[in-house]
């Protein structure tokens, strides 16, 4: 992680009590968790008891979307009110943002449910007070941006981002819904669609009206302890039509009716605005219970105040009524229930009395010494369970294995009681460091592992597995395919992951589910996935880790070709059985990695499958073992597979020093190259040119040329071997000889057509000692097609006596050469008249004149036309 000067995203607000931290202070003081939501985990801070801590995932998020959230978040830092939670500081690191807010520990959904649970209606007087805090805070958050203007909007509020202060009250809005359609998922959507306005669930336009009708949502909730149910299961369009009206039977209060009235409205501009609704609770700052009839007669002028009142006043009287007598009646229910209380709590001392002469190996005895709460939770008993807790009674407790009553419940798959506990005793472990999680994953209990992964995934236990990796290891395919995603990439004390597990175990399915997670992934031993696939004898699982957890490359390098390199012998015996033989692009085997990798010992392993006809010469000739060299001497005419000699493969490894002892340059400077190319041997050629191009040769005769420092592209022009010159070209081309004649001058003497091709474009019009070029060559060797080819380069040139071509074939009377080169040279004059240059004088002949002389009429006429 990057430290604070490498943040690209900071920011904070001036709080004298509150320092500004580095990622580093903060990540060091993060402590347990306090909630999670669709966006991201709630930490404590440790040290600052009065301050929490959100870390939002960034990850698979587009740079619009982070840039989105950042500018949101940057106007969070501007607000200032008593009814909006404080934003202190935002610090990024690469995946995450993490923001520091003011902490609260209660929230209005946490009070909505301990009355759900007690079935005790909210009173009237906190009904009033949370309308008149929230609607004073959204005045404020709809007009931060002035008055004209949309202001900022919530998005996202409902019972569970408004917290509730130590004392009960204050009520804060907190948890803005940031950048929704990028953090947000459908399943999170769906669980929050009764706050959500009519124009966003169709239209995705959210406007300060679209928090007023999430606020009337809330207080609809507060006075009836249930949310409304607007869809009733059926799609927002079909519902939200012209002419739809709320139901809202279950409001009985007329004040209260009539501001949800004014609010479950479908177009947003006829709904109050949040000043309007403040202003409206501030002037009538009396209980709710005596507004009734005046607001009805204010907001509707329907009824007379008077009637209205005193239909209130009866209605009043009669709802005392009825609490009295239901009070009664809860008075006598927990008289009785404490009675009950004290049976169970002396039944308990008589068992614990006799506990030690049962058999507590006995699973129902020791089901039955448990302690309620976790006896409840085990036998699925929730009304029970939900008593207990009503009581606070158990809550946390632990038995001999350290197991709390939620272990117990996700144990057993109980969905009820887990629903129930989860608040309460997440995030523990037991003895063996094991959270109800993990149990749950364990016994395969998907269901249970859906609730409790938001509350305790990424824990790990004393060996350091998780609840994924106890599911691989289980084969618990479908408990596996929800954690995936929450624990992927996490690594036990050896650091094997869930999918080396799953492979270790052989496990098809499970690894078809990891490998997207979890691929390429190594272990403290450098062991990937496919190893322990491999390693455990399945097969069936090789194909599909080969290709996505050690894949062959672009340049077609297998896996058991990198573990060759590296000289992994466990894992290339391990490959061997499925990848030997394979070459890549450049044609080497994994016996070629490892030896050009001086992995000598990996390479003897794979000498029997991949290169069993490689002698030991050839091994020792291919990595520069010069003493086995030496000593395998008699085997250097041998030939693998391939048609490699030990002198092809020392030269392919550029062991200069072994060549020399394969095939030593004799005393006048023949090479290895050079006898290469004195056979025509290509393949050989080919591997010794980096080693010894450029090199002569004393002296060498062939046929009738003798030839003194010499090079093997002129031993193969004089041979006409055309594959040999065209591989020599480029390396020796522009060289010449102690007479100066090059290799097109050698070729064109010689005739050979094809060689003189490849090296005219290098070497046509140089000239040797003598100032003869290689079409004066072709032409004193009568060669009439190499004439044709050299011409247009050479034509016109004089040698050192004043000589042209055309001279030349004149003097040999080679006829067919003379027609050629009479166009281009039937007008230059021959510069001198003898051959000896101390005997020169000027000369003027003309090539007809030399014709005349010699009385080749034939060539006269050639010349005359």
């Amino acid at each position: 992680m990057a430290d604070n000067g490498n943040n690209a995203f900071s920011l904070s607000a001036v709080t004298p009590t509150i320092p500004p931290f580095t990622f580093k202070e903060l990540h060091e003081r993060l402590n347990g968790v306090l909630g999670r939501d669709a966006t991201g985990v709630v930490y404590s801070l440790e040290g600052y008891p009065s301050l929490a801590v959100k870390e939002i995932l960034l990850e698979g998020l587009d740079r619009s979307s982070v840039d989105t959230i950042k500018l949101e978040l940057a106007a969070l830092f501007t607000l200032f009110h008593p009814g909006v939670i404080k934003y202190h500081q935002v610090v990024e690191d690469e995946s995450f943002f993490y923001v520091v807010t003011d902490r609260h520990d209660k929230t209005l959904e946490r009070l909505l449910t301990e009355h759900k649970r007690r079935k005790i209606p909210v009173s009237a007087g906190v009904i009033l007070s949370v309308m008149k805090q929230l609607t004073a805070a959204l005045a404020y958050l709809h007009s931060v941006n002035g008055a004209n203007t949309r202001g900022l909007v919530h998005r996202d509020l409902r019972p569970a981002n408004i917290f509730i202060n130590a004392d009960g009250e204050r009520f804060v809005i907190a948890d803005f819904g940031l950048c929704r359609d990028a953090l947000w998922s459908g399943s999170t959507l769906i669980g929050i669609m009764a706050y959500v306005a009519p124009e966003v669930l169709l239209h995705n336009e959210a406007s300060p009206a679209s928090d007023v009708w999430s606020l009337g949502v809330i207080i609809y909730e507060l006075v009836t302890l249930r949310r409304p149910d607007f869809l009733g299961g059926k799609e927002p369009a079909e519902v939200f039509i012209d002419g739809w009206r709320p139901d809202l039977s279950g409001v009985t209060d007329g004040f209260i009716k009539s501001v949800l009235e004014r609010i479950f409205v479908l177009e947003p501009e006829r709904r109050p605005t949040a000043r309007e609704l403040h202003e409206t609770l501030a002037t009538f700052d009396i209980p709710v219970g005596e507004l009734g009839g005046q607001c009805v007669m204010l907001k509707y002028k329907c009824g007379s105040l008077e009637a209205a009142l005193n239909g209130a006043n009866a209605r009043i009287a009669l709802l005392e009524e009825d609490v009295k007598i239901k009070s009664t009646k809860i008075d006598a229910l927990e008289d009785q229930s404490k009675e009950h209380l004290a049976m169970i709590k002396a039944l308990e001392n008589r068992l614990a009395q006799f506990s030690d002469r049962m058999n507590t190996t006995d699973p129902q005895s020791s089901l039955f010494l448990l302690p309620r709460l976790m006896r409840a939770a085990h036998t699925n008993s929730t009304e029970t369970v939900w008593m207990l807790l009503e009581e606070r009674l158990g809550v946390g407790q632990r038995d001999a294995q350290g197991m709390t009553a939620l272990m117990h419940a996700a144990q057993q798959g109980h969905v009820d009681p887990v629903e129930l506990l989860v608040g309460e005793e997440n995030g523990l472990q037991d003895k063996n460091g094991w959270t109800a999680l993990m149990h749950a994953s364990y016994n395969n209990h998907p269901e249970v592992t859906r609730i409790l992964i938001l509350h305790e995934c990424r824990e790990t236990n004393k060996n350091n597995q998780t609840a994924l990796m106890i599911a691989a290891e289980k084969g618990h395919a479908e408990v596996a395919s929800l954690l995936a995603s929450h624990e992927k990439g996490l690594a036990d004390n050896e650091g094997k992951t869930a999918l080396m597990v799953a492979a270790q175990k052989g496990n098809l399915e499970m690894v078809k589910i990891l490998l997207g997670h979890e691929k390429g992934i190594k272990d403290k031993q450098n062991h990937n996935a496919l190893y322990y696939a491999l390693k455990n004898g399945h097969p069936e699982l090789v194909e599909i880790l080969v290709e996505h957890d050690d894949p062959t490359d672009k340049d077609d390098i297998t896996a058991l070709m990198r573990a060759a390199a590296r000289g992994d012998t466990e894992m290339v015996k391990l490959l061997i059985p499925i990848q030997k033989g394979i070459k890549d692009s450049s044609g080497n085997t994994a016996f070629v990695h490892a030896l050009n990798n001086d992995r000598t010992d990996t390479a003897m392993i794979l000498r029997e499958y991949e290169a069993s006809s490689w002698t030991q010469l050839m091994c020792a000739s291919f990595i520069g073992d010069i003493e086995t060299v030496r000593n395998q001497l008699s085997d250097k005419e041998k030939k693998n597979d391939d048609g490699d000699t030990a002198l092809t493969l020392a030269a392919q490894a550029g062991y200069e020093d072994v060549v020399e002892i394969l095939s030593p340059t004799d005393g006048r400077g023949t090479t290895a190259l050079m006898r290469a190319a004195d056979t025509n041997d290509v393949e050989v050629l080919k591997t010794l040119i980096s080693l010894q191009k450029g090199r002569k040769a004393e002296y060498v005769k062939i046929d009738k040329w003798e030839i003194y420092e010499g090079t093997a592209l002129m031993r193969a022009a004089i041979y006409g071997y055309t594959e040999a010159v065209r591989q020599l070209v480029a390396h020796e081309s522009g060289m010449k000889d102690s007479d100066g004649q090059t290799a097109l001058i050698l070729a064109a003497y010689n005739g050979h057509l094809e060689c003189i091709r490849l090296l005219l474009s290098e070497e046509g019009g140089m000239q040797d000692n003598k100032g003869r070029t290689a079409l004066m060559g072709a032409v004193r060797n009568n060669h009439p097609e190499c004439v044709k080819l050299l011409l247009g380069r050479e034509a016109g040139m004089h040698d050192k006596y004043g000589w042209t071509a055309l001279i030349w074939a004149i003097d040999n009377n080679n006829i067919e050469c003379v027609r050629l080169l009479a166009e281009k040279e039937g007008d230059v004059r021959r510069t001198q008249y003898n051959t000896e240059p101390h005997l020169t004088c000027a000369c003027t002949e003309t090539p007809l004149d030399m014709a005349r002389k010699k009385g080749y009429e034939e060539i006269v006429a050639i010349l005359t036309k």
